[in-house]
């Protein structure tokens, strides 16, 4: 429950300096530039702490994965670009729910009654603190939707492709298949002279990306699906909330405080 922890302190982290660098760069633009600064570490660790290549069951779930998780960057993207902001990010509260019921079904992984109380309190603390609603008439939502179900079911593929891979292997992998994926698809053109004048964030996001992802999939190797996906999205959220009213000057109402301490005392009381 540690590695999850710090997984999603790590997505905060992300999540900030990937707002910074988007008020300068495109989402498919960064999303490229992320994979490509990252999947040369992920192979030097590779080397040195590994050097296993695994069998052939390994890559029908990893490969699954990672297209799951392009198409679902993909379908983010498009969802911001034409559909409200405000509407669209609450709904991926939903992704813990798919994990949760997409691992029991496929892996067998069944939660217990106190487990699906904490998924059920962290994902409805997480959405009203978002202030969103949950709405499918909305432009944008079916694309929504789509990233929901495709993030919420690629984590389940990464513990299942982990049963027969190592760590540093798997996280190499997943990062060239999303890399080729939206490299192909959107074919992206970097300005350097422009990137060098952001050099720091662009090394800060990368490397709170790297560790985000590589922690995710240590602490999947324990946890269901479910519950690490409720807890990467709840601390994500009010990561994102104290951001916002701490750097960016953005006010909470007292219900979207109290939605943070729910969701702070529930991942305290379940990470004991």
């Amino acid at each position: 429950m540690g590695f999850a922890l710090l997984s999603a302190l790590f997505w905060v982290g992300f999540d900030y300096t990937r707002k910074r660098l988007a008020t300068h760069f495109s989402a498919p633009l960064m999303s490229v530039v992320f994979s490509s600064l990252v999947l040369p570490c992920y192979a030097i660790y590779w080397v040195y702490a590994d050097r296993s290549i695994p069998n052939f069951q390994y890559f029908y779930p990893a490969t699954v994965s990672g297209l799951l998780a392009g198409i679902g960057s993909v379908s983010f993207i498009r969802a911001l670009a034409v559909g409200k902001v405000a509407i669209m990010l609450p709904m991926l509260c939903l992704t813990p729910v798919i994990s949760g019921l997409f691992a029991w079904v496929w892996l067998g992984e069944a939660l217990s009654l106190v487990e699906v109380g904490a998924i059920a309190i962290l994902v409805s603390a997480s959405f009203v603190l978002q202030g969103g609603r949950l709405t499918f008439l909305e432009p944008g939502s079916g694309y929504i939707s789509l990233t929901a179900i495709c993030w919420g079911c690629c984590i389940v593929f990464d513990k299942q492709a982990l049963q027969e891979s190592s760590i540093e292997f798997h996280v190499m992998y997943i990062t060239f298949v999303v890399l080729v994926f939206n490299g192909l698809l959107f074919r992206p053109k970097l300005d350097f002279s422009k990137a060098m004048k952001f050099t720091g964030l662009w090394v800060g996001a990368a490397a709170c990306f790297s560790l985000a992802v590589t922690f995710q999939f240590v602490a999947l190797l324990d946890i269901q699906p479910g519950i690490l996906e409720a807890l990467k999205r709840a601390i994500g959220i009010i990561g994102a909330g104290l951001i916002g009213v701490y750097v960016f000057r953005e006010k909470l109402t007292p219900t979207q405080w109290s939605c943070i301490g729910v969701i702070l005392i529930t991942s305290v009381i379940f990470s004991v």
